[in-house]
């Protein structure tokens, strides 16, 4: 009985060691997968506010298909810096693992073109 008791829980542990793991490589996989369009995401939003600054028009929301799952994405943009047209883009992308949601959050950093600065490039004074 002592036998059966310490092998089931020998069982268990390995069983549990088994699951962690595969639940990482989930997790990695998915990573993999999303990140190519995460930072394709990225690219995009920074090149709207470089071209256009405050008037860029930007989605905010969207999914990112990846095989049977559906990974939600929420962007969010802010002027840090008025002086210089500097903003900081957060991307966050979401997606149900089991009874958990997982997330992936980027964050990048955009310069607009300043109108004041391209006018005076190249005026001798």
């Amino acid at each position: 009985m002592v036998a059966t008791a310490v092998l089931s829980l020998g069982i268990v542990a390995i069983y549990q060691a088994l699951f962690i793991t595969l639940d990482a490589f989930n997790y990695c996989a998915n990573y993999l997968e999303v990140v190519s369009q995460v930072n394709e995401r990225i690219w995009q939003t920074q090149e709207e506010l470089r071209r256009f600054g405050p008037e860029a028009k930007i989605t905010t929301a969207g999914t990112f298909p990846l095989e049977a799952k559906r990974l939600d994405w929420e962007l969010s943009y802010v002027i840090v810096d008025i002086a210089s047209d500097l903003y900081k883009i957060d991307l966050t992308t979401s997606w149900k693992s089991g009874r958990r949601i997982a997330q992936i959050t980027r964050t990048a950093y955009a310069l607009s073109k300043n109108e004041e600065s391209e006018g005076s490039e190249g005026t001798d004074e």
